[in-house]
C-alpha cells in the first residue's frame, strides 16, 4: 500500500466503511481494500486519510488526445466524429498485458499529471470541435467523482461523455 501525501487534487469520497479492527473499507469495486491511514488501495488512487476516503487524482489528468471516436471502440456512436480522450493515474485491475500499464500502474501521479478542471476539459473538447470526452487509458471507475463533473460540464456544452470501462465495480 502506498501514503498519501499531501495534494491539492485530494478529494472526499464514498463507497467506504469503517470496520471493527478501525481499518476503512473501499467498497467501490470487488477488491474492498481495507486500509489504515494514509494507506491507498490497489488502484492507487483512493485511500485512507485519517477518518475518511480520499480520491488523489481529481482535476488531474495522465494525458489528453484527440482520436476518432470508432478507436474506442464506438462503431454508431457518431460515425466519423472526433473524441477527446483522456485518463488518470491508477487503475482497480491488474490486467497482464495492459497496454497503458505505464499510466495505470504508475506511482508517480505529480510527474505524469496535468492540472484540467472539468470545465476546462469541456471547454478543450469544444475548442477542438469534439462532439464527446472519452473517460479512457485507465479504468473510469476509479476516479468516476471527477468523471461525473466533467459530463455534467459536458453536458452544459452539448457534448457527450463516453466511458470506456471493464465495469468492476460493486453495485
Amino acid at each position: 500500500m502506498q501514503s498519501i501525501q499531501d495534494n491539492t487534487s485530494v478529494i472526499d469520497v464514498g463507497y467506504w466503511h469503517q470496520l471493527q479492527d478501525g481499518r476503512l473499507q473501499c467498497d467501490l469495486c470487488p477488491r474492498y481494500c481495507k486500509l489504515r491511514d494514509g494507506q491507498r488501495g490497489l488502484c492507487f488512487v483512493r485511500g485512507r486519510r485519517g477518518e475518511t476516503m480520499v480520491l488523489t487524482t481529481y482535476g488531474r489528468s495522465s494525458g489528453f488526445c484527440i482520436d476518432p471516436i470508432e478507436k474506442k471502440p464506438l462503431n454508431h456512436f457518431y460515425p466519423g466524429s472526433k473524441v477527446f480522450s483522456f485518463g488518470t493515474a491508477g487503475c482497480n485491475l491488474a490486467c497482464k498485458y495492459c497496454q497503458n500499464w505505464d499510466i495505470s500502474k504508475s506511482q508517480e501521479i505529480d510527474t505524469l499529471a496535468d492540472s484540467a478542471s472539468p470545465e476546462r476539459i469541456a471547454q478543450a473538447a469544444l475548442a477542438h470541435e469534439c462532439q464527446s470526452v472519452a473517460f479512457t487509458y485507465n479504468d473510469p471507475v476509479i476516479f468516476h467523482e471527477y468523471a461525473i463533473d466533467v459530463a455534467k460540464a459536458c453536458h452544459e456544452l452539448d457534448i457527450r461523455t463516453v466511458a470506456v470501462t471493464a465495469g468492476y465495480v460493486c453495485p
